[in-house]
């Protein structure tokens, strides 16, 4: 299917995404050489998820940055939708989070010990709802781009 084909009403389809991230496609990533969001070629992917790229306008290769640090990334959930990912976590996400908002947000802090329910706020991933907690030291975190293991309590 061309990407000529999919478009509706001037508006890409999920079709036309899927389409778009390839080896060799321009996607825009955070350059911490150029310190900007700029366009990029994907030389490497890890299933649908762009994994290394390089900047069009310093040339340098790195791991694909779908926002500038300390910023939620919205980018990665439209590559995870795209690729199939169910609405359900989004929809879990929300509810989690809204449950978990009462007792307040905390930051997180690797050296901070967490319940499961603790809403935290990560410099990285964004706010998120911790599911679970895994082996003692590490707890699940549910973001609004996915579940991410982290560390705390030490």
């Amino acid at each position: 299917m061309g990407a000529c084909s999919v478009y509706f009403q001037g508006v890409k389809t999920i079709e036309s995404v899927r389409d778009e991230i390839r080896v060799g496609a321009s996607i825009d990533s955070w350059c911490g050489k150029c310190k900007m969001m700029l366009a990029h070629t994907i030389e490497a992917m890890i299933g649908p998820k762009p994994a290394r790229v390089s900047c069009n306008t310093c040339r340098s290769q790195h791991n694909y940055k779908a926002s500038p640090p300390g910023e939620a990334s919205t980018k990665v959930s439209r590559v995870t939708r795209a690729a199939g990912s169910p609405r359900k976590t989004a929809n879990r996400y929300q509810a989690l989070l809204k449950a978990g908002e009462a007792a307040g947000t905390k930051s997180y802090l690797p050296t901070q010990k967490y319940e499961q329910g603790d809403v935290l706020e990560h410099p990285t991933f964004g706010r998120g709802v911790a599911t679970a907690v895994k082996e003692g030291a590490k707890i699940e975190v549910l973001f609004e781009g996915g579940s991410k293991t982290l560390v705390h309590g030490r």
